[in-house]
C-alpha cells in the first residue's frame, strides 16, 4: 500500500488549528527517556488526550486508554506497517505479523497461534520452574546478582530457546545479539550500520537452522513453520526466517523488562514479598499489576490509512501516530489511584500486550514466566535490596529495558 507524503509542517499546522497542544517529545533522542522512559511517558499525561510532537518526523501523540484501545482495534483505519514512527531514520526493518495489515495478518496469526497456545506454554512450565530454581540457587551462593543479565535474560532463553531450534549453549551471545537493535538509534547508530549487523547475525543463524531443517525436521518452531501453508503456498525461507525473528525477539527481552521493573518494585516492599510465600493466591495478581505499570513496549506505532476526523483532529492519510501504552495504563477514569501499585486490583484491563488484532501473541508465555519467577524465586529468597544503581540506564526503542539491576540477597544493613 502506498502511503502518501505528509510533512511534518502540515500535519503541526492542522494540530494548531484544532488547538491541540504541540510538544517537543521525543523517545528516540532525549535524555530523560534513558534516565526515567516510563516516568517520563507517564509526565506526557500533562499536555492531553492527543498532542502533537515536533519530534524526528513529527507524530501525533495519544495517551488516554479508550482511544489507544480504539485505534488498535480498528486496523482498516489504522496500518501497523512501520514499527518506528518517531524515529528519525527509521531501520528498513519489517516484521511479520506484526507489520502486517489486513488480511495477511489474520492468516499469519492463525499459522503462528498454536506455538504459543495455552497447551504449549504448559509444556514449557516445568522448564521454566527448573531454570528459575537452577539460578536462583547459583544467586544465593554468590550472594547477589545483576537480575537482568544473571535472571530476566536467561530465563526466557532456556525455556525459547531450544523451542526455536537453537542451542542453550550459545543463549548469551543469541541474546546479546538479537537484542542490540533495542540500543541503538540516531544517537549513536547514526547511519544505521550497527543495527543492520546485528540483524543480518540473528539472520544468519536461522538460516542455518532453517537449512539443517528442510534436511532433518525436529519438534521445534522452524520444523512446524516449513509445514505450514497459506493460501494453498508453503512459506518461503524469507517468511520463516522473518517469523523466526519476530518469535525469538519477542520471547527474550519483552518479558525481561517486566521482569526487572517488577523485582525493582519488590526489592522495595518487603511486605508485599513475603505475602508471595504467605498468600500465594496473589501473584497472579501481582504479575497483572506488574504488566500493568511495567509494559515492555509502552510505546507503540500506527500509521493513518486514509483522512477522517479524531476526536475533532482532522487526521490526513500517512499520517504518524504514537500510543504510549504507559500512560493509557495509568490512566485514572480506568484504574482508580493508578500511581499504586494493588496486587488486588480488579479489573485490570491494562494495555501491557497491547489490543485488538495485534495483541502480543506470546502474551501466554510471558504471563507464565512471570508468575514462575515470583514464586519460585521467592520460595528461596524472599529477602533482597537493590544495590548500587551508578551505572543504570535504559534502552528504549518501542521496547523499554533497564541495563542492570544490581540485588543483594538479604535484609539491608540498617544505617
Amino acid at each position: 500500500m502506498t502511503r502518501a507524503i505528509v510533512t511534518s509542517a502540515d500535519a503541526e499546522a492542522r494540530a494548531r488549528a484544532a488547538g491541540v497542544p504541540i510538544v517537543d517529545f521525543d523517545p528516540e533522542s532525549d535524555p530523560a527517556f534513558k534516565a526515567d522512559p516510563l516516568g517520563t511517558i507517564l509526565a506526557a499525561q500533562r499536555y492531553g488526550d492527543v498532542f502533537y510532537s515536533t519530534a524526528a518526523r513529527g507524530f501525533w501523540v495519544v495517551t488516554r486508554h479508550e482511544l489507544c484501545r480504539m485505534i488498535s482495534q480498528d486496523l482498516d483505519a489504522f496500518s501497523n506497517q512501520e514499527t518506528f514512527t518517531f524515529y528519525r531514520n527509521p531501520p528498513p526493518i519489517f516484521h511479520i505479523p506484526a507489520n502486517l495489515d489486513p488480511p495477511d495478518h489474520g492468516k499469519i496469526r492463525r499459522l503462528i497461534g498454536p506455538l504459543l497456545s495455552a497447551a504449549v506454554v504448559r509444556k514449557l512450565e516445568e522448564r521454566a520452574r527448573a531454570s528459575v530454581a537452577r539460578i536462583a540457587e547459583e544467586v544465593i551462593a554468590r550472594g547477589e546478582c545483576d537480575l537482568m543479565a544473571d535472571v530476566a535474560l536467561r530465563i526466557p532463553a532456556e525455556v525459547f530457546l531450544e523451542h526455536m531450534g537453537l542451542p542453550l549453549d550459545r543463549a548469551d551471545e543469541i541474546t546479546a545479539t538479537r537484542l542490540l537493535p533495542g540500543k541503538l538509534n540516531a544517537s549513536n547508530d547514526p547511519d544505521g550500520t550497527q543495527l543492520a549487523a546485528a540483524v543480518a547475525a540473528v539472520r544468519d543463524m536461522f538460516e542455518e537452522v532453517v537449512a539443517e531443517r528442510r534436511r532433518r525436521p525436529a519438534d521445534d518452531i522452524p520444523s512446524y513453520l516449513l509445514s505450514q501453508t497459506v493460501d494453498g503456498k508453503p512459506l518461503t525461507d524469507e517468511e520463516v526466517l522473518q517469523l523466526c525473528h519476530t518469535l525469538l525477539g519477542t520471547s527474550l527481552g519483552t518479558t525481561a523488562s517486566t521482569m526487572t521493573f517488577m523485582f525493582q518494585r519488590l526489592a522495595g516492599e518487603p511486605e508485599l514479598r513475603r505475602s508471595i510465600n504467605e498468600t500465594p493466591e496473589i501473584v497472579k495478581g501481582l504479575v497483572e499489576e506488574a504488566l500493568r505499570c511495567y509494559p515492555a513496549i509502552p510505546i507503540v506505532s500506527r500509521t493513518v490509512r486514509s483522512d477522517r476526523d479524531f476526536q475533532g483532529i482532522p487526521w490526513k492519510e500517512g499520517d504518524r501516530l504514537v500510543l504510549l501504552l504507559s500512560a493509557a495504563n495509568a490512566d485514572p477514569d480506568v484504574f482508580p489511584e493508578p500511581d499504586q501499585f494493588d496486587p488486588d486490583r480488579r479489573p485490570v484491563r491494562h494495555l501491557g500486550f497491547g489490543a485488538g488484532p495485534h495483541r502480543c501473541a506470546g502474551s501466554l508465555l510471558a504471563q507464565m514466566e512471570l508468575r514462575v519467577l515470583v514464586e519460585e524465586w521467592h520460595r528461596r529468597i524472599p529477602d533482597y535490596y537493590v544495590g548500587d544503581l551508578s551505572e543504570l540506564t535504559h534502552e528504549v526503542s518501542v521496547a523499554v529495558r533497564m541495563t542492570t539491576l544490581p540485588l543483594v540477597v538479604g535484609a539491608p544493613v540498617a544505617q
